[in-house]
């Protein structure tokens, strides 16, 4: 049996609430999910994306991301 204190306890996400946090599509989310860019893992029908590595995946695509420069 695990036992893990509350400050321990991971924080997991679905989808939908990966969606309204990034203002983007569930659909988009998971496609990210399909495609592995965004890690996830499936429990039972659903899928699950815990919050740190959802923010880490976050920092990793902002510091990659080219950014537009106005001429």
């Amino acid at each position: 049996m695990l036992s893990t204190k509350r400050s321990e306890a991971q924080s997991f996400l679905t989808p939908q609430e990966v969606s309204d946090l990034l203002r983007v599509s569930v659909y988009t989310v998971r496609r990210w999910i399909k495609e592995g860019t965004l890690p996830a893992y499936k429990v039972g029908r659903g899928w699950r994306i815990h919050e740190s590595e959802m923010s880490a995946w976050l920092e990793h695509r902002q510091s990659s991301a080219p950014y537009e420069t106005s001429p």
